[in-house]
């Protein structure tokens, strides 16, 4: 079986800094699942196709986590919360 890495891209840093610290150390645990399967069956993952590249959404509580898997990795692209979400889609092209 595959294990992939997780890594958080500089912007999805920063959207943890301004959330409180429980809410982001909520985020980051559910976010390690991520590690033994990036496709978890289930409504909390969405796949989202685009012109430019197909991203996943994982939906923790009130946020939302896009992410990209690039070969064995992970990469969380930004952590929004469900109004900042629609503008984020738009802007990539969606």
């Amino acid at each position: 079986m595959v294990r992939f890495t997780i890594e958080i891209a500089p912007a999805a840093v920063k959207d943890l800094d301004c959330l409180d610290s429980k809410a982001a150390r909520e985020i980051l645990q559910k976010v390690l699942v991520l590690e033994q399967d990036p496709f978890p069956r289930g409504k909390l993952i969405k796949k989202i196709k685009g012109k430019k590249s197909v991203f996943f959404r994982l939906r923790i509580d009130k946020f939302l986590v896009f992410y990209e898997i690039i070969s064995s990795r992970v990469v969380i692209m930004r952590i929004l919360s469900k109004k900042e979400t629609d503008r984020y889609i738009k802007r990539m092209g969606y």
